[in-house]
């Protein structure tokens, strides 16, 4: 290798290292922005009703939901859509942080899935999504009410979310 292809060599490879880096930065700094970021429509529902079940000072404090799309109005029956579900756990962390135990559901609480999520000491807050996606039945009965329900440290039960509306 000659000493001007070994320059050229040496500057691509800088040139790649450091939009490699920008480039990262830019997209880190934009995952951290949309996991902040609540939808712009959402119907939304908190829920402080926590009964303590632990003495430890680890626990939830409460929960809030939302849901997008806020209104199934705009499609028509048996349009394909997917239903995002948000809970943000509000902890008092305590001094060693913890692990939230909880279900969730997307269809009333005919069926729950179990989840668990790492609380780090001085965390204050939690963020957790889950989905339905199928087609809007003609009956409307579909999407439902999804939630969550803490079974540890404490006991909480989150408030029931859905979009409004029917399709047409």
């Amino acid at each position: 290798m000659n000493n001007r292809t070994r320059k050229t060599f040496i500057f691509l490879v800088c040139f790649l290292i450091v939009g490699i880096a920008i480039f990262g930065s830019v997209i880190g700094s934009q995952i951290a922005n949309a996991a902040t970021t609540s939808p712009s429509h959402p119907h939304a529902a908190s829920s402080a009703n926590g009964v303590t079940t632990n003495a430890s000072t680890f626990k939830v404090t409460s929960i809030d939901m939302t849901v997008t799309p806020s209104t199934t109005s705009l499609w028509t029956c048996g349009s394909y859509i997917q239903v995002v579900y948000n809970a943000v756990f509000h902890v008092d962390s305590g001094p060693n942080g913890g692990t939230i135990v909880f279900s969730y559901t997307v269809n009333n609480g005919r069926s729950q899935t179990t989840e668990k999520l790492t609380i780090l000491p001085g965390q204050r807050l939690s963020n957790f999504t889950f989905t339905w996606q199928g087609s809007l039945p003609y009956d409307h009965t579909y999407p439902e009410p999804g939630g969550v329900l803490v079974t540890s440290p404490n006991t909480l039960h989150s408030q029931m979310v859905m979009p409004a509306g029917k399709c047409r």
